[in-house]
């Protein structure tokens, strides 16, 4: 039971990396955003990249307890 509380306690991170993350790269890749910032990468590392940051934005909610 300790197991699934520490998982879901964790839950900002988890939708920082599973949602927010695929929907940054979305729109990194699907808008003119990525001729503002012309960076030679394949789809997976701009992915990557982004589900980083929403895994540390996600950090972010769940040390300070909001996302703003």
């Amino acid at each position: 039971m300790k197991f699934v509380a520490s998982i879901l306690k964790m839950m900002p991170v988890w939708f920082g990396i599973g949602f927010l993350g695929p929907v940054l790269a979305e729109v990194y890749l699907r808008t003119p955003l990525h001729s503002l910032a012309p960076i030679q990468a394949t789809s997976a590392n701009i992915y990557a990249a982004c589900m980083i940051i929403g895994g540390l934005y996600g950090v972010f909610a769940l040390r300070f307890g909001r996302w703003i």
